[in-house]
């Protein structure tokens, strides 16, 4: 599911968006690629700064890295 919102830029963004045009990409391209961009950052910043949650992401990896082992292991 898609929904529109609507987004202010000052003079610093509309000259960042416009960086982000230049390579080839569209304007919702170029918003959704920062939003997503961002959120992985505040993921790690996360991560970094709380050692549980990093212990737990790790712990979550393995597991489902262990899955991937288990199910997708080519027939010998």
């Amino acid at each position: 599911m898609s929904r529109a919102i609507t987004v202010w830029l000052d003079d610093e963004e509309e000259q960042a968006l416009a960086l982000l045009r230049s390579t080839g990409l569209g304007e919702s391209e170029a918003v959704c690629k920062a939003i997503i961009e961002a959120a992985a950052h505040t993921n790690v910043q996360t991560l970094i700064s709380d050692p549980y949650a990093l212990e737990l992401a790790l712990d979550k990896s393995h597991d489902l890295v262990a899955e991937i082992l288990a199910t997708q292991r080519p027939p010998r």
